[in-house]
Protein backbone atom coordinates (compact mmCIF):
# COMPACT_ATOMS: atom_id res chain seq x y z
CA UNK A 1 0.00 0.00 0.00
CA UNK A 2 3.00 2.48 0.53
CA UNK A 3 4.66 1.47 -2.35
CA UNK A 4 1.49 2.44 -4.40
CA UNK A 5 0.87 5.73 -2.53
CA UNK A 6 5.13 6.48 -3.51
CA UNK A 7 3.93 5.76 -7.13
CA UNK A 8 0.91 7.90 -7.43
CA UNK A 9 3.04 10.88 -5.59
CA UNK A 10 5.95 10.59 -8.31
CA UNK A 11 3.37 10.56 -10.93
CA UNK A 12 2.23 13.64 -9.55
CA UNK A 13 5.41 15.70 -8.90
CA UNK A 14 6.18 14.25 -12.81
CA UNK A 15 2.87 15.78 -14.47
CA UNK A 16 3.22 18.77 -11.81
CA UNK A 17 6.41 20.16 -13.52
CA UNK A 18 4.86 20.01 -16.77
CA UNK A 19 2.38 23.01 -15.71
CA UNK A 20 2.81 26.33 -15.70
CA UNK A 21 1.35 27.74 -12.17
CA UNK A 22 2.71 26.64 -8.46
CA UNK A 23 1.02 25.43 -5.39
CA UNK A 24 -0.72 28.82 -3.51
CA UNK A 25 -1.85 28.95 0.10
CA UNK A 26 -5.14 31.08 -0.28
CA UNK A 27 -8.01 28.51 -1.38
CA UNK A 28 -9.64 31.34 -3.35
CA UNK A 29 -6.82 31.69 -5.89
CA UNK A 30 -5.88 28.37 -5.51
CA UNK A 31 -9.72 27.73 -6.88
CA UNK A 32 -9.43 30.66 -9.28
CA UNK A 33 -5.62 28.71 -10.90
CA UNK A 34 -6.72 24.94 -11.14
CA UNK A 35 -9.73 26.49 -13.62
CA UNK A 36 -7.29 25.67 -16.36
CA UNK A 37 -3.73 24.73 -14.10
CA UNK A 38 -2.80 21.73 -12.63
CA UNK A 39 -0.04 23.23 -9.95
CA UNK A 40 3.29 21.99 -8.46
CA UNK A 41 3.43 22.03 -4.82
CA UNK A 42 6.34 23.69 -2.72
CA UNK A 43 7.86 25.94 -5.28
CA UNK A 44 8.58 29.59 -4.84
CA UNK A 45 9.84 31.92 -7.40
CA UNK A 46 13.66 31.98 -5.69
CA UNK A 47 13.42 27.95 -6.05
CA UNK A 48 13.41 28.23 -9.85
CA UNK A 49 14.90 31.59 -11.17
CA UNK A 50 17.72 34.13 -10.17
CA UNK A 51 16.53 37.33 -10.32
CA UNK A 52 19.02 39.81 -12.13
CA UNK A 53 18.52 43.31 -13.18
CA UNK A 54 15.61 45.74 -13.87
CA UNK A 55 15.03 45.87 -17.41
CA UNK A 56 11.69 47.98 -17.47
CA UNK A 57 8.83 49.56 -14.89
CA UNK A 58 4.68 49.64 -15.87
CA UNK A 59 2.09 51.71 -13.91
CA UNK A 60 1.92 48.45 -10.94
CA UNK A 61 4.67 46.19 -12.11
CA UNK A 62 8.68 46.19 -12.53
CA UNK A 63 10.37 44.09 -15.29
CA UNK A 64 13.19 42.31 -14.41
CA UNK A 65 15.50 39.73 -16.37
CA UNK A 66 15.52 36.31 -14.82
CA UNK A 67 17.73 32.99 -15.13
CA UNK A 68 16.11 29.42 -15.15
CA UNK A 69 17.77 27.42 -12.63
CA UNK A 70 18.59 23.98 -13.07
CA UNK A 71 16.93 20.98 -12.06
CA UNK A 72 18.95 18.93 -9.38
CA UNK A 73 18.71 15.51 -9.94
CA UNK A 74 20.41 14.27 -6.38
CA UNK A 75 22.54 16.51 -4.05
CA UNK A 76 25.62 15.50 -6.27
CA UNK A 77 24.07 15.59 -9.71
CA UNK A 78 22.92 18.87 -11.43
CA UNK A 79 21.47 18.30 -14.82
CA UNK A 80 23.39 20.36 -17.00
CA UNK A 81 21.11 22.39 -19.50
CA UNK A 82 21.83 25.76 -21.55
CA UNK A 83 21.31 29.38 -19.98
CA UNK A 84 17.51 30.09 -19.98
CA UNK A 85 17.29 33.71 -19.60
CA UNK A 86 13.47 34.79 -19.37
CA UNK A 87 12.02 38.30 -18.16
CA UNK A 88 9.53 38.64 -14.83
CA UNK A 89 7.09 41.36 -14.18
CA UNK A 90 7.11 41.80 -10.26
CA UNK A 91 4.17 42.42 -8.50
CA UNK A 92 3.58 43.44 -4.81
CA UNK A 93 -0.16 43.65 -3.63
CA UNK A 94 -2.05 41.87 -0.79
CA UNK A 95 -5.37 43.44 -2.68
CA UNK A 96 -7.28 40.33 -3.09
CA UNK A 97 -8.94 41.96 -6.49
CA UNK A 98 -5.71 43.04 -8.23
CA UNK A 99 -4.00 39.35 -7.10
CA UNK A 100 -7.18 37.52 -9.13
CA UNK A 101 -6.87 40.17 -11.86
CA UNK A 102 -2.88 39.10 -12.15
CA UNK A 103 -4.22 35.57 -12.17
CA UNK A 104 -6.97 36.21 -14.79
CA UNK A 105 -4.47 37.99 -17.00
CA UNK A 106 -1.75 35.27 -17.01
CA UNK A 107 -4.75 32.75 -18.07
CA UNK A 108 -5.66 34.66 -20.53
CA UNK A 109 -2.22 35.10 -21.61
CA UNK A 110 -1.87 31.36 -21.72
CA UNK A 111 -4.60 30.79 -24.10
CA UNK A 112 -2.62 32.51 -26.46
CA UNK A 113 0.34 30.58 -26.34
CA UNK A 114 0.22 29.57 -30.02
CA UNK A 115 0.43 32.45 -31.33
CA UNK A 116 3.77 33.18 -32.92
CA UNK A 117 4.29 36.98 -32.68
CA UNK A 118 2.92 37.22 -28.86
CA UNK A 119 5.13 37.53 -25.95
CA UNK A 120 4.69 33.72 -24.53
CA UNK A 121 3.72 34.11 -20.55
CA UNK A 122 5.57 30.80 -18.82
CA UNK A 123 5.32 30.91 -14.98
CA UNK A 124 3.04 32.89 -12.45
CA UNK A 125 3.90 32.72 -8.23
CA UNK A 126 1.97 34.18 -5.87
CA UNK A 127 3.41 34.52 -2.82
CA UNK A 128 1.04 35.24 0.50
CA UNK A 129 3.85 35.65 2.93
CA UNK A 130 5.32 38.20 1.35
CA UNK A 131 2.78 39.72 -0.88
CA UNK A 132 4.67 39.22 -4.05
CA UNK A 133 3.34 38.35 -6.93
CA UNK A 134 5.90 37.03 -10.15
CA UNK A 135 5.00 36.68 -13.58
CA UNK A 136 7.29 35.12 -15.85
CA UNK A 137 7.49 35.89 -19.66
CA UNK A 138 9.42 35.19 -22.56
CA UNK A 139 12.89 37.89 -22.54
CA UNK A 140 12.33 39.75 -25.75
CA UNK A 141 15.63 42.32 -26.13
CA UNK A 142 14.73 44.39 -28.93
CA UNK A 143 12.85 47.46 -28.70
CA UNK A 144 9.48 49.37 -28.87
CA UNK A 145 8.03 50.68 -32.17
CA UNK A 146 7.57 53.86 -30.26
CA UNK A 147 11.22 54.23 -30.11
CA UNK A 148 11.94 53.23 -33.73
CA UNK A 149 9.35 54.08 -35.97
CA UNK A 150 10.91 57.42 -37.32
CA UNK A 151 13.46 55.31 -38.68
CA UNK A 152 11.49 52.88 -40.76
CA UNK A 153 11.27 52.86 -44.12
CA UNK A 154 7.75 52.79 -45.80
CA UNK A 155 8.16 48.81 -46.79
CA UNK A 156 9.10 48.92 -42.96
CA UNK A 157 6.15 50.55 -42.02
CA UNK A 158 3.73 48.53 -44.29
CA UNK A 159 5.35 44.75 -42.67
CA UNK A 160 4.84 46.30 -39.57
CA UNK A 161 1.22 47.45 -39.70
CA UNK A 162 0.30 44.06 -41.18
CA UNK A 163 2.08 42.02 -38.94
CA UNK A 164 -0.01 43.68 -36.41
CA UNK A 165 -3.27 43.12 -38.18
CA UNK A 166 -2.68 39.68 -38.20
CA UNK A 167 -1.67 38.91 -35.00
CA UNK A 168 -4.75 40.91 -33.86
CA UNK A 169 -7.23 38.77 -36.79
CA UNK A 170 -5.52 35.49 -34.29
CA UNK A 171 -6.07 36.71 -30.77
CA UNK A 172 -9.70 37.97 -31.82
CA UNK A 173 -10.18 34.51 -33.44
CA UNK A 174 -9.49 32.68 -29.76
CA UNK A 175 -12.15 35.82 -28.79
CA UNK A 176 -9.67 37.90 -26.74
CA UNK A 177 -9.10 41.37 -27.09
CA UNK A 178 -6.23 42.83 -26.53
CA UNK A 179 -7.58 47.11 -25.26
CA UNK A 180 -4.43 48.43 -25.05
CA UNK A 181 -2.70 48.51 -28.55
CA UNK A 182 0.14 51.59 -28.67
CA UNK A 183 3.68 51.93 -30.18
CA UNK A 184 4.31 50.99 -26.42
CA UNK A 185 3.56 47.48 -26.44
CA UNK A 186 4.71 46.53 -29.88
CA UNK A 187 8.18 45.33 -29.91
CA UNK A 188 9.87 45.33 -33.33
CA UNK A 189 13.40 43.20 -34.09
CA UNK A 190 14.50 45.04 -37.16
CA UNK A 191 17.21 43.13 -38.64
CA UNK A 192 17.53 40.87 -40.90
CA UNK A 193 13.52 41.09 -41.33
CA UNK A 194 10.80 42.90 -39.34
CA UNK A 195 9.13 41.11 -36.80
CA UNK A 196 6.83 42.15 -33.94
CA UNK A 197 6.18 41.43 -30.88
CA UNK A 198 2.78 42.43 -28.97
CA UNK A 199 2.99 42.45 -25.32
CA UNK A 200 1.09 43.24 -22.27
CA UNK A 201 -2.04 41.95 -21.87
CA UNK A 202 -2.32 43.54 -18.53
CA UNK A 203 -6.42 45.02 -19.42
CA UNK A 204 -7.14 42.32 -22.34
CA UNK A 205 -10.33 41.33 -22.16
CA UNK A 206 -12.43 37.81 -22.99
CA UNK A 207 -15.25 38.63 -25.51
CA UNK A 208 -16.38 35.47 -27.12
CA UNK A 209 -17.44 32.22 -25.03
CA UNK A 210 -18.58 29.54 -27.46
CA UNK A 211 -21.17 31.13 -29.51
CA UNK A 212 -21.53 33.80 -27.06
CA UNK A 213 -20.58 37.38 -27.56
CA UNK A 214 -20.48 39.54 -24.73
CA UNK A 215 -19.72 43.78 -24.73
CA UNK A 216 -17.38 44.83 -22.80
CA UNK A 217 -17.48 48.31 -20.38
CA UNK A 218 -14.56 49.34 -18.57
CA UNK A 219 -13.03 52.47 -20.12
CA UNK A 220 -9.32 50.81 -20.20
CA UNK A 221 -5.96 51.39 -21.76
CA UNK A 222 -4.63 54.73 -23.17
CA UNK A 223 -6.99 57.42 -23.67
CA UNK A 224 -5.37 58.65 -27.32
CA UNK A 225 -5.59 55.42 -28.71
CA UNK A 226 -9.27 54.45 -27.61
CA UNK A 227 -11.97 54.35 -29.75
CA UNK A 228 -14.86 56.56 -29.25
CA UNK A 229 -17.17 54.11 -28.46
CA UNK A 230 -15.55 53.54 -25.10
CA UNK A 231 -16.76 57.20 -24.31
CA UNK A 232 -19.78 57.23 -25.29
CA UNK A 233 -20.85 54.00 -23.08
CA UNK A 234 -23.48 51.49 -24.06
CA UNK A 235 -20.72 48.76 -24.37
CA UNK A 236 -17.80 48.06 -26.80
CA UNK A 237 -16.41 45.02 -28.80
CA UNK A 238 -13.12 44.19 -30.32
CA UNK A 239 -13.35 46.33 -33.09
CA UNK A 240 -11.91 49.17 -30.45
CA UNK A 241 -8.37 47.25 -31.60
CA UNK A 242 -8.95 48.10 -34.97
CA UNK A 243 -9.26 51.43 -34.30
CA UNK A 244 -5.90 51.48 -32.13
CA UNK A 245 -4.21 49.83 -35.20
CA UNK A 246 -5.97 53.26 -37.36
CA UNK A 247 -4.17 55.57 -34.92
CA UNK A 248 -0.96 54.03 -34.96
CA UNK A 249 -0.81 53.66 -39.04
CA UNK A 250 -1.74 57.10 -38.63
CA UNK A 251 0.94 57.97 -36.42
CA UNK A 252 3.85 56.08 -38.17
CA UNK A 253 2.91 57.99 -41.73
CA UNK A 254 1.61 61.67 -40.32
CA UNK A 255 4.25 61.20 -37.03
CA UNK A 256 2.26 62.84 -34.89
CA UNK A 257 -1.02 61.55 -33.13
CA UNK A 258 -4.23 62.22 -35.18
CA UNK A 259 -6.42 63.11 -31.29
CA UNK A 260 -4.41 64.57 -29.16
CA UNK A 261 -5.52 68.34 -27.43
CA UNK A 262 -4.18 70.04 -23.75
CA UNK A 263 -6.41 68.25 -21.58
CA UNK A 264 -7.91 64.92 -21.28
CA UNK A 265 -11.06 66.17 -21.92
CA UNK A 266 -10.60 68.28 -25.01
CA UNK A 267 -8.84 65.19 -26.86
CA UNK A 268 -11.75 62.84 -26.14
CA UNK A 269 -13.45 65.51 -27.81
CA UNK A 270 -11.72 65.29 -30.65
CA UNK A 271 -12.11 61.53 -30.66
CA UNK A 272 -15.48 61.28 -30.24
CA UNK A 273 -16.32 63.97 -32.75
CA UNK A 274 -18.25 63.04 -35.92
CA UNK A 275 -16.21 65.47 -38.38
CA UNK A 276 -13.31 63.23 -38.32
CA UNK A 277 -10.79 66.32 -37.54
CA UNK A 278 -7.35 64.50 -38.69
CA UNK A 279 -8.69 64.64 -41.87
CA UNK A 280 -8.56 68.27 -42.01
CA UNK A 281 -4.27 68.11 -41.06
CA UNK A 282 -2.03 69.27 -43.26
CA UNK A 283 -0.11 65.63 -42.65
CA UNK A 284 -3.08 63.94 -43.43
CA UNK A 285 -3.53 65.90 -46.39
CA UNK A 286 -0.03 65.17 -48.24
CA UNK A 287 -0.03 61.33 -47.60
CA UNK A 288 -1.37 59.20 -50.68
CA UNK A 289 -4.89 58.56 -51.55
CA UNK A 290 -4.31 55.33 -50.89
CA UNK A 291 -3.14 55.46 -47.55
CA UNK A 292 -5.34 57.90 -46.63
CA UNK A 293 -8.38 55.01 -48.01
CA UNK A 294 -6.71 53.15 -45.42
CA UNK A 295 -6.65 55.27 -42.30
CA UNK A 296 -10.44 56.20 -43.07
CA UNK A 297 -11.38 52.56 -42.82
CA UNK A 298 -9.60 51.84 -39.74
CA UNK A 299 -10.83 55.13 -38.30
CA UNK A 300 -14.64 54.64 -38.63
CA UNK A 301 -16.70 56.78 -35.94
CA UNK A 302 -19.13 53.65 -36.62
CA UNK A 303 -17.70 50.53 -35.29
CA UNK A 304 -19.59 47.95 -37.62
CA UNK A 305 -17.91 50.42 -40.73
CA UNK A 306 -14.45 49.17 -39.95
CA UNK A 307 -12.59 47.05 -41.12
CA UNK A 308 -12.30 43.68 -39.20
CA UNK A 309 -8.89 42.56 -38.96
CA UNK A 310 -8.24 40.26 -40.64
CA UNK A 311 -9.39 41.96 -44.21
CA UNK A 312 -6.55 45.25 -43.21
CA UNK A 313 -3.74 43.26 -44.90
CA UNK A 314 -5.89 42.87 -48.18
CA UNK A 315 -5.82 46.37 -48.72
CA UNK A 316 -4.19 47.91 -52.10
CA UNK A 317 -1.69 50.05 -49.84
CA UNK A 318 0.25 46.85 -48.60
CA UNK A 319 1.04 46.39 -52.35
CA UNK A 320 4.09 46.59 -53.85
CA UNK A 321 5.20 50.05 -54.09
CA UNK A 322 5.49 49.87 -57.57
CA UNK A 323 2.20 49.09 -58.28
CA UNK A 324 1.33 52.00 -55.74
CA UNK A 325 3.25 54.11 -57.41
CA UNK A 326 1.69 53.35 -60.89
CA UNK A 327 -1.74 53.52 -59.12
CA UNK A 328 -1.01 57.22 -58.44
CA UNK A 329 -0.12 58.66 -61.70
CA UNK A 330 -2.15 56.62 -63.46
CA UNK A 331 -3.96 58.82 -66.14
CA UNK A 332 -7.27 57.24 -65.63
CA UNK A 333 -6.84 57.88 -61.65
CA UNK A 334 -5.54 61.66 -61.81
CA UNK A 335 -8.42 62.48 -63.97
CA UNK A 336 -10.71 60.72 -61.08
CA UNK A 337 -8.81 62.71 -58.66
CA UNK A 338 -8.67 65.90 -59.89
CA UNK A 339 -12.45 65.45 -60.61
CA UNK A 340 -12.86 64.36 -56.87
CA UNK A 341 -10.84 67.17 -55.70
CA UNK A 342 -13.00 70.03 -57.80
CA UNK A 343 -16.27 68.92 -56.16
CA UNK A 344 -14.55 69.50 -52.69
CA UNK A 345 -14.44 72.73 -50.85
CA UNK A 346 -12.17 74.19 -48.26
CA UNK A 347 -14.17 75.34 -45.95
CA UNK A 348 -16.26 72.04 -45.73
CA UNK A 349 -15.60 69.29 -47.51
CA UNK A 350 -11.71 68.46 -47.48
CA UNK A 351 -10.66 65.36 -46.17
CA UNK A 352 -14.10 64.11 -47.18
CA UNK A 353 -13.95 60.49 -48.50
CA UNK A 354 -14.84 59.91 -52.35
CA UNK A 355 -17.66 57.98 -52.86
CA UNK A 356 -17.74 54.30 -52.42
CA UNK A 357 -18.82 53.81 -56.24
CA UNK A 358 -15.59 55.94 -57.26
CA UNK A 359 -13.41 54.03 -54.83
CA UNK A 360 -14.64 50.55 -56.51
CA UNK A 361 -13.96 51.75 -60.29
CA UNK A 362 -10.14 52.57 -59.13
CA UNK A 363 -10.12 49.12 -57.20
CA UNK A 364 -11.29 47.22 -60.26
CA UNK A 365 -8.96 49.14 -62.60
CA UNK A 366 -6.18 47.23 -60.70
CA UNK A 367 -8.32 43.67 -60.48
CA UNK A 368 -8.35 44.84 -56.92
CA UNK A 369 -11.73 44.01 -56.53
CA UNK A 370 -11.57 40.47 -56.81
CA UNK A 371 -9.43 40.17 -53.90
CA UNK A 372 -10.39 42.73 -51.60
CA UNK A 373 -13.72 42.50 -49.40
CA UNK A 374 -14.59 45.80 -47.89
CA UNK A 375 -17.31 46.15 -45.14
CA UNK A 376 -18.81 49.47 -46.00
Amino acid sequence: MIKKEQIRNQLKKQLFQNQGLRQKKSLDIENNLTQNHSLQPQETFQDAYLLMEKIGEGAHSVVRKCLKLPKQKNAKSIMTKSIQIYAVKCFRTDDPEIVNTIIQTFNLQRQLQDVPRICKAYDLFIDQKTKHQYQVIEFCDIPSLDQVYPLLSLKHKQETIKQLAQTIAQIHSKGICHRDLKPENILIQMHPDIQIKLIDFGVSKKFKFKDTFKDMWTATGTIVYQAPEVFLGGGYDEKVDIWSIGVILYQLLCYRLPFFADSVSDTIDLITSEDYPYQYTEEFQNLSFIERDLIKRLLKHNPNHRLYAADISLHPWFEDQNMNQQFEICDDTNLMTRMVLEERTLSTQIGNEISDQQLQNLIDSYEWGKRIHFQI
